[in-house]
Order: structure tokens, then C-alpha cells, then sequence
């Protein structure tokens, strides 16, 4: 269980500089060695974002970039992966994957796509060439999200949907801020079983190995893809994680964003310590998936938009 110190770790993350500033010490310092000492963080402020174009669907989610262009997995009610060309988003291929409000994708080593298929906890292996399914696996780390006293609101983001009159999946439900009639989370009382939930989110894969963000453990796993057994789990520093990136060839480190304190966190891959920040301005939209590419970090909101910054 996270002792106090380490909950009011996770709480500075989201305070703005001079407030931190004003915490105690004791109060940045950490139980848990992978999430850093808030004071010292590596911190970079971007200001500027560009829209860059709508997105082929209305819910973009995932992305994923490879030398055929831009894939963009789309969380609508078509569960649509589309092969695009970056610079204006025009359509190479497309299919639709048998997954439920899927959030992030990655193509490995063996020419094997896997999606995170959120909405049933599932991880899926796809061929890329035509999007059948090849296999359906757990999702360790899925369940039903929670929130804590600390916690910020989930962001929302400022921009219009790019295709107003499409319809959009519904999310999975969530009863930790309760539903209609009942309290916080409580549940019908009918229910049978307690777990349900969401899986995972951003996904990358590098050697035997698959590095997803999974939001309802608020943590970064690292699986075996063949034995499918967890090698690492380590902590996120906020409630959202989302979109998961290299930060640059040599896959020694990822950026992992968290959509609700707007920011990206650099993650060494052999020890899962935070080493860096990338901070948002207030403005910019809500971040999905992200992908690094070129010196730009690449991002979907999913109300229809694929916009990037340069780092």
C-alpha cells in the first residue's frame, strides 16, 4: 500500500512551480524509486501546438508511425486502423479490428500489430496487411478505475469535434463517481462481479517485449508477448496515462503522457525511473495517442484531430 509520502508525490506533479516551491520537502521525496524527486525534474514548457488536419474518423485514439506513414487507430463505433501519409492524412489503407474502444496500437519486429482493445481488456494481435485477428490475450493490470483525493479533473479539451453529426462509442463504465441514482462507487444490485473495467492504453514493443500503459493500475507494464509473463511494473506519475513514444532510435527511453497534467514523462527503460518532463500550456488539446516523429511529438485528440508540437 502507498504511504502518504508517496500519495502526495504523485499530488505535486500537477501543482504549478511556485507552489511546489512552497511545499515541504519531506513532501517531494518518494517511497518508490522509479517516480522522481519533483524539486529536481528535468522540466520542458511548450508553449506553441499546431492543428494540423481532421483525422479520417471522428475518435482517433492511437497512433503509431512506420515507414508506410501514420497509422490511426480510431475509437469509434467502426473500430477503424488507417494507414495515412503524414503530411495531410490521406488515406492508404484501412480495416476495421475486432476490438472495443481500443486506445493505442504498435506494429513489432515479426510484422505483428497489437492493440490494446481497452473497452474489454483485451490486447490483440492483428495482421497489419488486413486486419485479421490472430490472437486475443489478458490485459494484467486491467480494472475499474478509481479516483483519489488528489486527483486532478479529467481534462477536456477545447477544440470541436471535427465531424459534429458522427456518432461516438461510449465509453466503458466507470462507477467510481457513481451513475445516476447510485452513490460513488457503488453498483446495481443485481451485479455478479465486481472487476469489469478498462484496459490498456499506448502500447510499444521492442525485442520479446510489449511496454503498455494501463490506466485502472495506474502503472507501466512490460510483458513477455510469447510466455506472456510481467517482467517490470512501474508507476505513473498521474491518473491518465496515455500516448507512449520513443524519445529517439535507440528505444533506451519512452515518453509516456498523462492526459490530465497535460505533460509527458521520459521513462529510462531498464531501471522505469522518471527522468524527465515535457509540461503543456493550459490551452493545448487533450493528448491520446503520440507518437515522436522528426523532432515533433505527433498527437490525436479524439474529437477528430491530429496535432503536434516541436520539442
Amino acid at each position: 500500500m502507498m504511504r502518504r509520502r508517496g500519495f502526495l508525490t504523485l499530488a505535486a506533479a500537477s501543482v504549478p512551480a511556485a507552489a511546489l516551491a512552497a511545499l515541504p520537502r519531506a513532501a517531494a521525496a518518494t517511497t518508490n524509486a522509479c517516480l522522481p524527486d519533483w524539486y529536481s525534474l528535468k522540466t520542458r514548457k511548450v508553449s506553441q501546438y499546431e492543428v494540423l488536419y481532421k483525422t479520417t474518423h471522428g475518435q482517433p485514439n492511437g497512433l503509431f508511425y512506420s515507414h508506410e506513414g501514420l497509422w490511426v487507430l480510431d475509437q469509434g463505433i467502426g473500430h477503424w486502423v488507417t494507414l495515412t501519409r503524414l503530411h495531410d492524412g490521406s488515406v492508404i489503407r484501412e480495416f476495421q479490428a475486432d476490438v472495443v474502444g481500443p486506445s493505442g496500437l504498435v506494429i513489432d519486429d515479426d510484422n505483428v500489430m497489437w492493440i490494446t482493445s481497452t473497452h474489454n481488456s483485451l490486447i490483440v494481435a492483428v495482421d497489419p496487411s488486413n486486419g485479421k485477428t490472430i490472437a486475443k490475450y489478458t490485459t494484467p493490470g486491467a480494472g475499474r478505475i478509481y479516483r483519489k483525493a488528489d486527483d486532478l479533473p479529467n481534462r477536456v479539451t477545447k477544440l470541436k469535434r471535427a465531424y459534429p453529426e458522427a456518432s461516438r462509442a461510449v465509453g466503458g463504465a466507470d462507477y467510481s463517481a457513481g451513475r445516476g441514482a447510485l452513490a460513488p462507487g457503488q453498483l446495481p444490485l443485481d451485479t455478479e462481479e465486481g472487476a469489469g473495467g478498462t484496459g490498456a492504453h499506448g502500447i510499444l514493443a521492442k525485442g520479446a517485449n510489449l511496454i503498455y500503459a494501463c490506466p485502472p493500475s495506474r502503472a507501466i507494464f512490460v510483458i513477455d508477448k510469447k510466455s506472456w509473463v510481467v517482467q517490470d511494473v512501474w508507476p505513473t506519475a498521474g491518473n491518465r496515462p496515455h500516448g507512449i513514444s520513443w524519445s529517439d532510435d535507440s528505444k533506451q527511453s519512452f515518453w509516456n503522457a498523462d492526459s490530465n497534467l497535460n505533460a509527458f514523462f521520459r521513462y529510462e527503460l531498464a531501471t522505469g525511473r522518471i527522468v524527465e518532463r515535457i509540461q503543456l500550456g493550459d490551452d493545448s488539446p487533450v493528448i491520446h495517442g503520440a507518437k515522436l516523429i522528426d523532432g515533433h511529438m505527433y498527437c490525436c485528440d479524439d474529437v477528430g484531430w491530429l496535432w503536434r508540437f516541436k520539442l
